[in-house]
């Protein structure tokens, strides 16, 4: 009896793990996946039997329909597009401060440099006054306050390009008479004149209009195309300052008797790094490319007419103010 109890229990015991692995879950345990699945949090199901006589439950995230894409799309471009805006405005932060930098440094090397080459300048000068034109050492002072005064211009010239290119150059424009300007360029290169035996002569009619203009800066473009006038011209040459009426505005030319420039050359003249105007290999520096800023500033115009072996001439406008703002 007793076997055939524990044969009989053991036939009990499998039909009741067989039952509990083929009969449908039931209670909370498999309402909370559906309810859930109502929701929308996850999407469930029960799987079939394992080995082990438990039952599977297999989840997956809920699909986003098209419409929940297109909503969010704009969202998110806003916000990359806004995340660029910000990057772009730190980027321009930086590189204007990087410029300032830059351009305080060099305005402040300049000046020292223009303060050093002053004293040379002065020095040489008073020692020229006690050496005879053809006295020794008369070349060597010459030669050095030549260099000097190039020094000088280019320290200025550097300066001015730098305020050119960042949109920072100053100019402070009222009415001018036009023949004081151009006596004072020529002084400024008097010395270099005086170095060099050549001619400058100077066409400016009494009646020509005044300028609106920040005068020194006139000056020195009246000055930068003596200077490069004078580099140019061998000596007995000769150089010509005119100015005349031109509409509404008053036209500057410098001329001189040098070897002139190719055709190919003129586009590039007044760029920032000009290629060597003559043979010689002596190129224009900075000069031009100042030059050109500061005539633009003012509302001008500025371009070149020459040719191989017929000299060179340089123009520029500038407009003409009005005779009720005539300057004292």
């Amino acid at each position: 009896m007793a076997g055939v109890t524990r044969k009989k229990a053991g036939k009990n015991a499998a039909e009741t793990a067989e039952a509990a692995h083929t009969r449908p879950l039931r209670g909370r345990p498999a309402a909370a996946p559906l309810r859930a699945a109502k929701r929308g949090s996850t999407t469930a199901a029960a799987s079939g039997p394992r080995s082990s006589g438990s039952a599977a439950l297999r989840t997956r995230a809920p699909r986003r329909s098209k419409a929940d894409v297109e909503r969010r799309a704009p969202r998110d471009k806003a916000a990359e597009r806004e995340q660029l805006e910000e990057q772009c405005q730190r980027l321009e932060r930086r590189a204007e401060a990087a410029e300032r930098m830059l351009r305080d440094t060099v305005s402040t090397i300049s000046h020292d440099l223009r303060n050093s080459l002053s004293v040379i300048v002065v020095s040489a000068r008073m020692l020229m006054r006690s050496i005879p034109q053809d006295g020794p050492g008369r070349r060597q002072l010459d030669a050095i306050t030549r260099a000097a005064d190039e020094i000088n211009q280019l320290a200025q010239d550097l300066v001015d390009a730098m305020s050119i290119e960042s949109g920072s150059l100053r100019v402070g424009m009222s009415a001018h008479e036009i023949a004081p300007i151009v006596d004072r360029a020529i002084e400024l290169v008097a010395p270099t004149v005086a170095l060099k035996p050549l001619e400058i002569t100077k066409e400016v009619p009494h009646n020509l209009p005044p300028i609106t203009c920040d005068r020194d800066r006139i000056v020195q473009v009246v000055a930068n195309l003596l200077g490069n006038a004078l580099r140019f011209t061998p000596k007995g040459g000769r150089i010509t300052v005119r100015a005349e009426p031109s509409g509404r505005s008053a036209r500057f030319s410098v001329s001189d008797t040098g070897p002139g420039i190719a055709s190919d050359q003129h586009p590039l003249l007044f760029a920032r790094h000009a290629p060597p105007r003559r043979p010689m290999g002596q190129g224009m520096g900075l000069s031009a490319f100042v030059t050109k800023g500061i005539v633009e500033a003012h509302g001008g115009t500025i371009w070149v007419e020459s040719a191989p072996g017929q000299g060179c001439t340089f123009f520029f406008t500038i407009p003409a103010a009005g005779l009720s703002e005539r300057a004292p």
